[in-house]
């Protein structure tokens, strides 16, 4: 499932590039920025991180061939090149997990379909003012291997009650972390001047200085991990994870043997330590594909 074999990515400009680390390794990361030789931001990179049950652990459930699990970070709004690069992949596989609060009978729009409602045109208001494309306009959700791998609307709400939570309680963790984050001097993004803030609004390339802004904010995951996981949790990862590894074991028992988990990069922390505790999996190959092209003119 390689893309490319060379220990540095080949950059091309507006396309979803991948780089390939071999492993084994202990600690892994699903999304990361990455700099030129200038120090200037290139890209915005997700990864895709290979997992094969151990053959003791294969062997304790009876299976002959060890279980493969690839974990695919996702972003929500990615360059066209970056879900086309994913939609090739996805074909590869004999299960593609994939999240969406909704039944599990619930239609999944054809990709192409315009948005309808406050949220899909706040969405795609997004996407124009980033240059970028929406992932449920660009997957296809209607092969025949996805595999709905999530809670449903009244299962969220559920989980969310009986953790005593809501949607404001939940920024106020989020809030609550970045504050705390900012007193023990740990930035939470960049700092911007008015030179900045004027390049924002009547510069040129707008789009990819934006771009360059929000980049910085993803990629400091350690904010959305300790306000979600961790030993409390949260319904928002912790209880949709849970739901995504039923469907897992699910696939499992019906004698999928290579099978991929995509889902948001934030919750893939938490999808890596159950895996390797309760899956009795370890993390081996790990691939790079560019997701935002951060490159000003000049810069390709």
């Amino acid at each position: 499932m390689a893309l490319s074999g060379a220990a540095e990515p080949a950059r091309q400009p507006g396309g979803a590039i991948a780089e390939r680390e071999d492993g084994p390794t202990d600690e892994v990361e699903f999304l990361r920025l990455s700099r030129d030789a200038k120090g200037r931001p290139a890209s915005l990179d997700t990864s895709i991180v290979h997992y094969r049950e151990t053959e003791a652990s294969a062997r304790a459930a009876g299976r002959r061939t060890p279980v493969e699990v690839d974990l695919v970070g996702a972003v929500h709004l990615g360059g066209k090149g970056y879900y086309e690069t994913l939609d090739r992949l996805f074909e590869e596989y004999d299960a593609v997990l994939y999240e969406l609060v909704a039944p599990d009978n619930a239609r999944i729009p054809k990709p192409g379909r315009k948005a309808s409602g406050a949220i899909g045109n706040a969405q795609h208001g997004m996407t124009k003012m980033l240059g970028l494309e929406f992932q449920l306009d660009q997957i296809d959700y209607s092969a025949e291997n996805f595999v709905h791998a999530d809670m449903s609307p009244k299962e969220f709400d559920a989980a969310m009650q009986k953790r005593g939570e809501s949607w404001w309680t939940m920024f106020s963790r989020l809030m609550a972390e970045g504050v705390e984050r900012a007193e023990r001097g740990k930035p939470t993004g960049p700092e911007l001047g008015i030179g900045d803030l004027w390049g924002l609004f009547f510069g040129k390339n707008r789009e990819v200085r934006l771009r360059r802004i929000m980049a910085e904010q993803f990629t400091d995951m350690e904010v959305l991990t300790a306000a979600f996981g961790g030993e409390e949790g949260s319904s928002l990862i912790t209880d949709r994870n849970g739901a995504a590894l039923e469907v897992l074991s699910e696939q499992i028992g019906k004698g999928k043997k290579r099978m991929a988990i995509f889902y948001g990069a934030a919750h893939m922390e938490d999808f890596d330590r159950r895996l390797r505790e309760d899956f009795g999996m370890e993390p081996g190959e790990v691939e790079w594909v560019e997701a935002w092209d951060l490159r000003m003119p000049g810069e390709r």
